[in-house]
């Protein structure tokens, strides 16, 4: 078959990327696998006929049908796969519709991230420079009052810890 065109060529399927080609490329897989699988299913349903009707002279109630699903169960596996793969054809359809429109929202995605990012910097910022504000006003000292020289008032005691702090309601 030299005229015969190469399939697996991978430029016969980067047209698959565009999605109208790709939805008309599965519906046609669809179908092909559709028809294949009633095809399966017609032969299945001549052949269990027509074994099932065999009988030989000496057999049992069920022994055509014992013998006949041995022959069928190929069949059988054939449909199965056959419908099988018209839903894989679907599920790949609508998996590539979702990919490409996951893909076409990310960069409106990643925009509104960096957004809220930059949001969420700016707030810290702020809360950071007004929290510097409240301890440089709060480490600033307080104008000394002039000394009373009749009555000093008793040093204060050194903290040692956490817990005279506590205790002194600090």
């Amino acid at each position: 078959m030299p005229n015969s065109p190469d399939i697996n060529r991978p430029e016969q399927y980067e047209r698959l990327l565009a999605l109208s080609a790709m939805t008309t490329w599965t519906a046609a897989r669809q179908q092909e696998h559709a028809a294949d699988a009633d095809a399966y299913a017609a032969a299945l349903a001549a052949l269990q006929s027509g074994l099932r009707s065999q009988h030989v002279e000496g057999d049992g109630r069920w022994s055509a049908a014992r013998r006949a699903r041995k022959v069928e169960k190929h069949l059988r596996k054939a449909v199965k796969a056959a419908r099988t793969q018209e839903r894989a054809m679907e599920a790949l359809r609508t998996t590539y519709a979702d990919h490409v429109h996951h893909v076409a929202a990310l960069p409106g995605q990643r925009q509104a991230k960096e957004a809220r990012k930059a949001g969420t910097r700016q707030l810290v910022a702020d809360a950071a420079a007004k929290s510097l504000h409240k301890t440089a006003a709060a480490s600033v000292a307080p104008a000394p009052e002039p000394a009373d020289t009749t009555t000093s008032p008793a040093a204060p005691a050194p903290v040692r810890g956490i817990n005279d702090l506590w205790k002194r309601g600090a």
